[in-house]
């Protein structure tokens, strides 16, 4: 062998023996390659284990559990009514009525007297009116005590009373109304406090009678409050020395001189009405 060839054979030799020694090597001392990656709060490791022979891939998962917790407030509220209840009362309308006499009375209790009707009678239901201006002029022959106490506070109407037509059937000579009463009878009428003296009276000649005893009704009737020295009422107090409202009224006619009475049996008066009707009016005036 040559000194070429020996030299060729050695370096094969050698490089055998390195490939040798490396691969024993490697196989005593592999690599190991580890990669870590961070989102948020999830941290996800991947390890890789490799040789030239092998790869093991391992992956760790985190979970996050998320918990809600819901609180719920009812509130109860509390309503408290309080209803408080006024009670009036009741307006008691009396209805007097005269056939034979031709006169209607209607009064009621109400201790307050309504607010003076200022303004024309034209629109009134049953308003006549021929005789408005001849009823005007016979207010002035009541007695001076009626012109004080009446005038501003009594509506004078030359009609017919419908309501009072109802019930006489016909027309009535006069009517004293309190209540201000319409034909249905139904009240509250803008004539409250209110003389009618219709046209009828006025052609039988009784227009002046007619009117002194209406007026009369409506002196006793604003006088209903007037309290006698004993703590009675003295309006009712009369009408029970007389017998009725409607005798009241025509005594009082006659006291201030006139002559024609609708309900008393006589026309004149005795010394102890007489006396009585005087303390009535002091008392009351």
């Amino acid at each position: 062998m040559n000194k070429r060839t020996k030299l060729i054979a050695s370096s094969i030799l050698g490089i055998i023996l390195f490939l040798g020694v490396s691969y024993n090597y490697v196989l005593n001392n592999p690599v190991s390659v580890t990669v870590t990656a961070s989102i948020g709060t999830t941290t996800s490791t991947s390890t890789t284990t490799s040789t030239t022979t092998t790869s093991t891939s391992t992956t760790t998962s985190t979970t996050t559990t998320s918990t809600s917790t819901t609180t719920s407030t009812t509130t109860t509220s509390t309503s408290t009514t309080t209803s408080t209840t006024t009670t009036i009362p009741t307006t008691t309308t009396t209805v007097e009525v005269s056939p034979e006499k031709d006169s209607v009375t209607i009064n009621d209790n109400n201790p307050v007297d309504p607010v003076p009707y200022e303004g024309v009678y034209a629109a009134f239901e049953g308003f006549e009116g021929e005789n408005q201006n001849l009823l005007d002029s016979l207010l002035q022959n009541l007695p001076e005590v009626y012109k004080e106490t009446l005038l501003e506070k009594i509506s004078f109407i030359n009609g017919c009373h419908l309501y009072g037509v109802e019930m006489l059937g016909e027309c009535p000579f006069g009517v004293w109304d309190s209540a201000g009463t319409f034909k249905n009878g139904d009240t509250n009428a803008d004539w409250k406090l209110s003389v009618w003296v219709s046209n009828r009276a006025f052609r039988s000649n009784r227009a002046f009678d007619t009117l002194l005893h209406e007026s009369s009704h409506a002196f006793s009737y604003l006088n209903r409050n007037c309290v006698a020295p004993d703590g009675t009422n003295k309006r009712q107090q009369a009408q029970e020395y007389f017998g009725s409202e409607e005798v009241f009224a025509d005594s009082l006619v006659l006291y201030f001189g006139g002559d024609y009475v609708f309900y008393r049996e006589t026309n004149s008066l005795s010394d102890a009405e007489n006396a009585y009707l005087q303390e009535f009016i002091n008392l009351c005036t």
